[in-house]
């Protein structure tokens, strides 16, 4: 059985990890590195995650080139496309096709739709401040207990057997407030991590005006933007917030928690949905 090395110097799932059985055809590669612990050297066998290209085709045209991790990615396109405001909603997808490392989409609106995009190639966050303009205010009314937002944190842990294994993925999963979990995923993007997990509970047909995104990424202002367009009022995260994640939850309304890590958490705005 290979070294579960990440999750060892992590401290908390060795025994779990080590009962796990290695698969082959996991999206993972196996290759050495030294380690360096003091004076002494030592040869390690390790598990490193698979990043590659994959090409988003909108209505025939090349709109985007993804780094990501090459699964879920019927759910990736359709995140995506929502999550960055190319379409208004999950209705607005005719059709979704995988080829090898491209995704062809057919929308409602047509090629006509699509003049002011350009090609991008990008980790999944577009990001653009100009485009917030177009977000509507987030005016749900949930209410979530802070218990489940940490216990939300720990489901990460346990279902993120990429990062348990290589240390080299960001994890997003919804949940209502009621705590059950709607959509799992896991990429090399933390970007592409939320489009992700947000493609697949549109795509199921889940209302997301109930839910919570929870995550591993910092949340920038392009993250935030994601979530919001999704109709999620509440994100959270275990890592930091950056400015614009701020400024723009309190645009839109959105409740924003984050280092959440047992027993605190810390709320930046929207904190009337936390009790």
């Amino acid at each position: 059985m290979r070294e579960n090395w990440h999750a060892d110097r992590a401290g908390k799932w060795t025994s779990y990890w080590k009962d796990e059985v290695h698969e082959p055809s996991a999206l993972y590669l196996s290759t050495k590195c030294i380690e360096i612990s003091g004076q002494e050297k030592k040869e390690l066998e390790v598990d490193v995650v698979v990043e590659e290209s994959i090409k988003l085709v909108l209505d025939g045209r090349h709109l985007v080139t993804l780094l990501a991790l090459p699964r879920e990615l019927r759910e990736l396109a359709a995140g995506f496309l929502v999550c960055e405001g190319v379409l208004k909603e999950i209705g607005d997808i005719r059709s979704i096709r995988v080829q090898e490392d491209t995704v062809f989409c057919e929308s409602t609106m047509g090629a006509s739709g699509l003049e002011l995009w350009k090609e991008v190639r990008s980790s999944g966050c577009i990001g653009i401040k100009s485009s917030w303009e177009g977000i509507g205010h987030l005016s749900s009314n949930v209410q979530i207990e802070k218990g489940v937002l940490l216990n939300a944190i720990e489901q990460i842990k346990e279902w993120g057997k990429l990062w348990r294994r290589t240390g080299g993925t960001h994890s997003s999963l919804i949940c209502t407030s009621d705590g059950e979990m709607v959509s799992f995923c896991e990429d090399v993007s933390r970007a592409c991590s939320v489009d992700k997990a947000a493609g697949a509970a549109l795509l199921s047909g889940k209302d997301l005006s109930n839910c919570a995104l929870v995550t591993t990424g910092r949340l920038s202002g392009g993250m935030v933007a994601k979530a919001a367009r999704a109709g999620i009022p509440i994100v959270v995260s275990k890592a930091a917030p950056l400015s614009t994640g701020v400024i723009l939850s309190k645009m839109v309304g959105m409740t924003l928690v984050a280092f959440v890590r047992k027993p605190n958490l810390y709320i930046y705005s929207g904190e009337e949905r936390v009790v």
